[in-house]
């Protein structure tokens, strides 16, 4: 499988960020973020209106008025992304696990790195979906860079390696199961991760 832009390849190749598979445990994020000059924020029960309360709350808008179609608001959302001149904030929802609001971080990195021409001050995901579905085009590339940087294909290609040469096989779900523990994601998002590049045994 390809990556999913050029410029993922371009994140994933900056110098101390590029995979390692002799590395075990999860993919770094915060590295990621820090590297971009992105931030993250985890706010319980995430909704447009406690987005729009930190922003005012930390400065990062000079009050209400400036997020007026947030103020107040009670949708729940998965996540945020806000956007403001040379500052991006990926919000999740600190009440989910912990797989699903690294999941959550990554997709809302991959709209700030991918789709900052394209969108407005906020991209509001009222959820995500882990394995693609029914998306549209923004989604499903916001999806894949997350798949991509938190399930590295060289990680899990040398762990399948390592089960097979220690077991003579390696099932996919086994193999699904290790993994999930290790890289800190779901095991549905793994599952459908190792199927899409053909990685371990079963359908």
């Amino acid at each position: 499988m390809t990556s999913a832009t050029p410029q993922f390849r371009e994140v994933a190749g900056r110098p101390g960020l590029a995979p390692d598979q002799a590395v075990r445990g999860p993919v770094p994020l915060n590295r990621y973020f820090d590297d971009l000059g992105y931030m993250h924020a985890a706010l319980p029960g995430l909704t447009t209106g406690s987005v729009a309360a930190y922003l005012v709350q930390f400065g990062y808008v000079s009050g209400p008025d400036n997020v007026e179609g947030l103020w107040g608001g009670t949708d729940a959302l998965a996540g945020l992304l806000f956007r403001a001149g040379n500052v991006a904030i990926a919000f999740v929802n600190a009440s989910d696990i912990l797989a699903r609001r690294r999941f959550t971080a990554a997709h809302e990195l991959g709209h700030a790195v991918l789709h900052r021409e394209s969108m407005g001050a906020t991209l509001l995901d009222a959820t995500i979906e882990e394995a693609d579905g029914v998306l549209g085009p923004m989604e499903a590339e916001a999806n894949r860079f997350a798949a991509e940087l938190l399930m590295p294909e060289v990680v899990l290609r040398a762990r399948a390696d390592e089960l097979r040469a220690a077991h003579g096989c390696c099932p996919r779900v086994v193999l699904g199961y290790r993994l999930a523990s290790e890289l800190r994601v779901s095991r549905e998002a793994i599952g459908y991760r190792l199927k899409n590049l053909g990685v371990g045994d079963g359908e």
